[in-house]
């Protein structure tokens, strides 16, 4: 995407214009720039390159950086509240129009409860100031809620159809929102709950499309397109659906 923008005679920008991550990449060939929705900008560089010049670069590049945060600021849900670590009190699935609120006690095993299934409450029985362990379960409680509600759903969607698949499951994957393979098992991402439904019909709509052409010829959109006349929209959204997915979820373990 970006190739090399810089001279000996330029003069460097005191400051860079925006907060950023550095990334050292053996397999870039150039420098790339790369807006994620919770670590905001990332700044790719190949080895060997003199990271005076990132300054430099970002003020070149500063309309299609501001372009970019924008898309996922825009519609940005407001953010739910956080314990002092980072844990969430609250978790909402927008595909399903749920929230569910969760309390921390330190009695006890580690565990995740349902308290209270009518008031949609979650009970984590677990040392609050260990916030990784705490984290692992409410994951693991978030893969069995995706496996009882998108597995069925998806089922319901290939049936509806007529699409052949071997197998379907979850998964919390970080960058894929779902996958196909070769031999018809399909992979869905666990974060596809924080969306709103019309998405994870797309992405389902995808993946089930997979099943037919295992590429993104022609024909593969065309058969999406029979299925979901509204996939060039619902496509454009998806490369900034992560902004519906919390910090805690995103985190790396």
């Amino acid at each position: 995407m970006f190739s090399s923008f810089f001279t000996h005679n330029h003069s460097v920008p005191e400051s860079p214009p925006f907060p950023y991550t550095v990334k050292v990449s053996t397999r870039a060939k150039s420098v790339r720039l790369k807006m994620t929705p919770h670590g905001g900008l990332l700044v790719v560089l190949p080895v060997g390159f003199n990271k005076k010049h990132i300054p430099d670069l970002l003020h070149r590049h500063e309309a299609w950086i501001k372009k970019a945060a924008g898309r996922f600021d825009q519609h940005r849900p407001e953010p739910l509240p956080l314990t002092e670590n980072g844990l969430p009190c609250t978790i909402r699935f927008f595909c399903l129009d749920e929230e569910w609120s969760v309390v921390y006690n330190n009695k006890g095993r580690t565990v995740v409860d349902v308290s209270d299934a009518s008031q949609k409450r979650l009970l984590l029985s677990a040392d609050v100031d260990d916030a990784d362990r705490c984290r692992r379960q409410l994951l693991s409680w978030l893969k069995r809620q995706a496996a009882s509600h998108l597995i069925p759903s998806f089922e319901k969607l290939a049936a509806s159809h007529d699409f052949k698949y071997s197998e379907a499951l979850v998964w919390l994957q970080h960058s894929r929102w779902g996958s196909c393979s070769s031999g018809g098992i399909i992979t869905l991402n666990t974060k596809l709950l924080f969306l709103p439904d019309y998405l994870v019909r797309y992405i389902m709509i995808h993946e089930l499309c997979h099943t037919v052409h295992m590429n993104h010829s022609k024909a593969f959109w065309a058969l999406v397109s029979r299925h979901d006349p509204l996939w060039r929209s619902n496509n454009r959204e998806m490369k900034s659906a992560w902004k519906y997915v919390p910090p805690w979820v995103s985190v790396s373990p």
